[in-house]
């Protein structure tokens, strides 16, 4: 996370989808908050979303997160959120959500891997993506795919376990 808030040159003031235990920012909403039905204030900040996947959640949850960090940053009460899902470019939430209105995407190369319980650590099965949303100063037309889509290779000792 450090690596991030200095690559992009962010604070992250609300983690949209946490426990107190895993939470990457000093305020989270909670799975009893309901992520979904809560505004997301973000106190100037930016918000980091890493919603549930596979049995947590799949594709029909992701998407409602998806749409929910672009809602949010829509009514203004998010200027960034920073987004981590599978790189799945198949599917409809990536052509029809995150295509014409994320500001930047970012292909991670390599595996992200997770920490889960008590010293139990998995590779996820899937490659991931950090997705931008943002409030832009004006309305610019949809980007091209070739000036929107990055490659973001993560230093190895600036990897951590994501809890």
């Amino acid at each position: 996370m450090e690596w991030i808030e200095n690559k992009f040159n962010v604070n992250f003031t609300l983690d949209a989808c946490a426990t107190h235990e895993n939470t990457k920012a000093f305020s989270y909403i909670s799975e009893s908050d309901d992520a979904l039905t809560s505004h997301w204030f973000s106190y100037g900040g930016a918000v980091w979303l890493n919603p549930p996947v596979g049995l947590d959640g799949g594709g029909e949850k992701q998407r409602a997160f998806v749409k929910k960090a672009i809602v949010e940053v829509k009514a203004g009460r998010a200027k960034q959120v920073f987004c981590l899902i599978p790189a799945r470019t198949d599917t409809a939430l990536f052509h029809d959500d995150i295509m014409p209105n994320a500001s930047a995407i970012f292909f991670i190369r390599s595996r992200i891997y997770y920490k889960r319980g008590e010293g139990h650590i998995m590779c996820a099965p899937f490659p991931a993506m950090l997705v931008v949303f943002e409030q832009l100063e004006k309305s610019v037309p949809l980007q091209s795919l070739l000036t929107k889509c990055f490659s973001l290779t993560i230093p190895i000792d600036a990897r951590r376990w994501i809890e």
